[in-house]
């Protein structure tokens, strides 16, 4: 529940606490949130609706069906998934696949918007539209209706589909699908899990008669198995009217067959296995620990909830404190409980090694959880998580009422699917407000010996296949926990700090200068030492200030030879810390804050980003400072952050993507030595105290900074503090230039064939590409062409040929370093079908260079461009990037583009000139994988 919360951002209203400052009984039922309106219908049909109005004018519809692969018959293996792909392929209202041309006119964007995805229980359907005409509502429900029970499952639509799943599957087919293969029977006990995966299995995708998804659908798209959640801008009561009135007259089948609810039984027993493969980088062990779900149903169970989230927050702190050691066995340790799946969840350790190092990684790493469970927490570490746990609490309050739609979802899905509570966020706030406090370590200490236990163990070896012969086994294994356990241990010791960031305060400068920009609601203030900054209040959010800068320079300045230490400067040094503060005591300091400030240094310039709270953007400011001021270096994080990267590089062509990837861009960037990946000669040249040299030289001279600050902020009120901290950033007046490399990208037509992996799956990557004018109309027809051959390659490659899952299509246009553009087009597919897909895409293009786009096509982009940018705008990003970049490309902060100005040039003829100028073939690359031969 909060957790839904929590991961927006946010912050608080103390007027929520009054009348609540009384205990809590803890064993009272979690009430229904007031705002949520849920009913159901005879029929069983369940509804949940809520108002909401960020986004305005928009409403999102889910249709969430109890129905998953875990249902099917064993001859219905991966007809769920493929249920879910038919309610797309023709419905009473919309047959064939008329509805998804339907909702495109209407700005829903297929798969990013327009979506739906089939798990082991539950088949979930989702639907963005916009609600400013009112009929597109009652069209949503009207579509959420035909998904419940109107799909048409005709024979030609279905062996038209079969071609599709096959690529969507081949598509997982890679390293992470076998170990799976071997490791998920384990997870899941052997149970009917463990044979119903929910992409299925090709010989009944291939060959199932058509009755047979027909008998799936017939037997649980039901109403007494479904729910539809609306959330957004919408009348709720008039919404409830046509739910019920739509939806009455679902039907459940005579005899309808039970839902069964299959439980994964635990054995109390442990398992292990040994899992190895060819491509697998490194070695690791993986352990989780399962213990039954309880239901949560009281104030006593949510207590329970929060008091694992603070023991887990505590012991990733710990744990993070670990690669702080000097030259650790270890390349990652994590632990913590978390969910599993259908009522399990489990305490999960895991721990990567360095070569040969396995036996000590798995020592270091199980003691610190074997500590927490002999020892505890201490009360300092305690209350700095009570400090921040709250913190986040009342920063999610006061950024309530900014919540976006889509975050209530969740929720509601889970209300439905699992009888999860959904209280709302004020019963939630004034009732952690209450108990947080008075949890003990002595309740964490509890939690820890719930979960961290001896029976229900898996346990999995992870390696190469290479190293197969010296992996440890199970009675292995066995002795290292035994040896841990027996092991004497001291209690861990707090090294609690008084230390402020700033000891005192730096002379300020002084506004020499204002101006205002009227139009865009933006003010500019040159400072005495030259920086500029740009302020645009907002009131996206409640209060969250974010800020950046920027100043010409970058690492481009520097030699070649100096490249990699330059391009990793800002990585080291600012991941060390500032002034004397290691990023452990700097995250001790900044604890209960929101403030976050980090640096970079790239190609042509260096600055900060960050973001805050308006409480302490004076903290963050202050971040500023030292961040240009008084950077760290460390030796340790240092040479440990070294030894990781060292494995990576090891281990990169391990993983046939990163040859095909490489070969790419290596292709693409005229083999420029910046371009091209890391190698051990390159790692070895960094220098730490070169980089800390590179990273002071770069923030030396502030005195040709811009900042922009965008916001919940009065700009008077800010102004101090800007002269105080930003009026101090040293100034030099060097009058840099930043230093613009020109790639050599080859031209003309050329194909490379990569053959990598053993995978039967090939990759497809076609790039048109060249010299252009700049202009932001220019980019907007060339999006257009973009977007508009998509349209064409999903109805050619996709739904004709049934021979891809997605194809893609992306294009760009860059001023800078030179003036250019790209389209690049791509898929996955068999390796026998590369020939003749490539052969589609070109006479798809060709049809565009000879007739141009279709008033349709040309509807659908225009409409969803004009939808999408009428959400960017609403969003302190959008302004971010917009000031930053008309400042750093010169344009000067004029009015926001004239959208549709520039959609009103947008027509087929232009489609047709577009294609034949940027998809004219004059420079092509072919990029193909495809498996090793033989």
């Amino acid at each position: 529940m909060r957790y839904r919360y929590w991961t927006s951002t946010g912050l608080l209203c103390l007027s929520m606490m009054a009348g609540y400052a009384q205990k809590v009984d803890q064993h009272s039922i979690i009430p229904v949130d007031t705002a949520l309106h849920t009913g159901q219908l005879p029929n069983g049909f369940t509804y949940y609706i809520r108002k909401n109005t960020v986004p305005a004018k928009r409403v999102i519809f889910y249709l969430v069906n109890k129905v998953g692969s875990i249902l099917e018959d064993d001859d219905q293996q991966g007809l769920a998934h493929f249920m879910e792909h038919m309610n797309f392929n023709g419905t009473r209202h919309f047959p064939q696949n008329e509805l998804v041309d339907y909702l495109q006119k209407a700005g829903v964007r297929f798969g990013a918007d327009l979506n739906a995805t089939t798990s082991f229980d539950e088949t979930v359907y989702q639907l963005p539209i916009p609600t400013s005409d009112p009929k597109m509502v009652s069209r949503g429900l009207d579509i959420m209706r035909d998904w419940a029970q109107e799909a048409l499952l005709e024979t030609d639509a279905i062996d038209k589909e079969r071609g599709v799943i096959i690529e969507e599957k081949r598509l997982r087919i890679g390293l992470g699908e076998r170990i799976q293969q071997k490791t998920f029977p384990l997870i899941v006990n052997n149970s009917k899990y463990a044979s119903r995966s929910p992409i299925g299995i090709d010989s009944i995708l291939l060959h199932f008669p058509a009755a047979t998804i027909r008998r799936f659908f017939h037997d649980w798209y039901r109403p007494n198995l479904q729910a539809i959640i609306v959330v957004g801008d919408i009348d709720v009561n008039q919404v409830e009217q046509q739910i019920r009135k739509q939806f009455a007259d679902l039907k459940n089948p005579p005899n309808e067959r039970p839902r069964p609810d299959y439980a994964i039984g635990l054995t109390g027993k442990n398992q292990f296995l040994q899992v190895t493969d060819p491509e697998i980088g490194g070695t690791g062990l993986e352990l989780s620990i399962k213990h039954r779900v309880n239901k949560m149903n009281t104030t006593t169970d949510y207590l329970n909830m929060v008091k694992r989230s603070l023991f887990n927050q505590l012991l990733v702190t710990r744990i993070g404190e670990l690669i702080q050691q000097p030259n650790p066995p270890f390349l990652d340790v994590n632990a913590g409980i978390k969910s599993l799946m259908n009522g399990l969840e489990q305490f999960s350790f895991s721990v990567s090694s360095k070569p040969g190092k396995l036996k000590e990684a798995f020592s270091i790493g199980w003691s610190e959880v074997e500590k927490v469970k002999r020892f505890g927490f201490t009360s300092t570490e305690l209350e700095r998580a009570k400090v921040a746990y709250l913190q986040g609490l009342e920063k999610t309050a006061r950024e309530i009422d900014k919540m976006p739609s889509s975050n209530f979802v969740n929720e509601y899905m889970a209300m439905f699917l699992k009888g999860s509570p959904s209280p709302g966020f004020n019963w939630e706030y004034n009732f952690l407000k209450t108990v947080v406090p008075d949890i003990t370590l002595e309740d964490l200490k509890e939690v820890a010996n719930k979960y961290i236990t001896n029976t229900n163990r898996d346990i999995f070896v992870i390696g190469n296949e290479n190293d197969k012969n010296t992996l440890p086994d199970s009675s292995v294994i066995e002795t290292w926990f035994n040896s841990v356990a027996s092991s004497s241990m001291e209690k861990y010791k707090d090294n609690v700090t008084d230390q402020v960031l700033l000891n005192h305060l730096p002379v300020p400068g002084k506004v020499i200068s204002q101006k205002k920009y009227s139009t865009l609601g933006i003010q500019q203030f040159t400072l005495s030492n030259g920086v500029n900054v740009w302020m645009k209040p907002t009131t996206y959010k409640n209060d969250v200030v974010q800020m950046m800068s920027f100043a010409p320079g970058g690492y481009n300045k520097y030699s070649n030879e100096e490249y990699p230490t330059a391009a990793s400067a800002s990585g080291i040094i600012a991941g060390s810390g500032v002034a004397d503060l290691s990023p452990l005591q700097l995250s001790k300091v900044l604890n209960g804050k929101s403030a976050s400030v980090n640096a970079f240094i790239s190609g042509k310039s260096q600055g900060i980003g960050g973001a805050s709270s308006l409480k302490d953007l004076e903290t963050a400011l202050q971040l500023v400072y030292l961040r240009y001021t008084a950077p760290r270096k460390d030796t340790i994080l240092f040479e440990n952050a070294m030894a990781q990267s060292r494995e990576q590089i090891i281990n990169h062509y391990k993983d046939p993507g990163n040859v095909f990837k490489d070969t790419v861009g290596a292709v693409i960037s005229g083999y420029d030595y910046r371009s091209s990946p890391g190698t051990l000669a390159r790692l070895d040249s960094i220098s730490l105290e070169k980089a800390y040299d590179i990273y002071r030289d770069r923030f030396a001279d502030a005195s040709q900074a811009n900042f922009v600050f965008v916001g919940n902020f009065d700009v008077d009120s800010i102004k101090p503090l800007l002269e105080q901290y930003l009026g101090a950033l040293p100034s030099l007046n060097r009058k840099e230039k930043s230093v613009v490399i020109h790639k050599q990208i080859p031209e003309g037509k050329l194909e490379r064939k990569v053959y990598t992996g053993k995978d039967n799956k090939a990759t497809v990557l076609l790039v048109y590409h060249g010299d252009c004018q700049y202009s932001p109309e220019n980019k907007v027809q060339l999006q257009a062409l973009s977007d508009i051959l998509q349209y064409r390659l999903l109805t050619s490659l996709r739904e004709n040929a049934g021979e891809v899952y997605t194809p893609s299509v992306k294009a760009n246009m860059v001023k800078e370093p030179d003036t250019r553009f790209a389209i690049n087009v791509s898929f996955g597919c068999a390796p026998e079908h590369v020939d003749h897909l490539i052969g589609l895409v070109e006479e798809d293009i060709k049809n565009l260079q000879q007739k141009g786009a279709t008033a349709d096509e040309v509807q659908k982009f225009k409409v969803g461009f004009q939808k999408q940018y009428e959400l960017q705008i609403e969003s302190n990003e959008f302004w971010m990037q917009f000031i930053a970049g008309q400042i750093e490309n010169k344009e000067g902060l004029k009015e926001l583009p004239n959208i549709e100005k520039q959609l009103g040039k947008v027509n087929g003829a232009s489609i047709k000139a577009a294609s034949k100028n940027y998809l004219s073939g004059k420079n092509l690359m072919h990029f193909i994988a495809l498996p090793e031969k033989n």
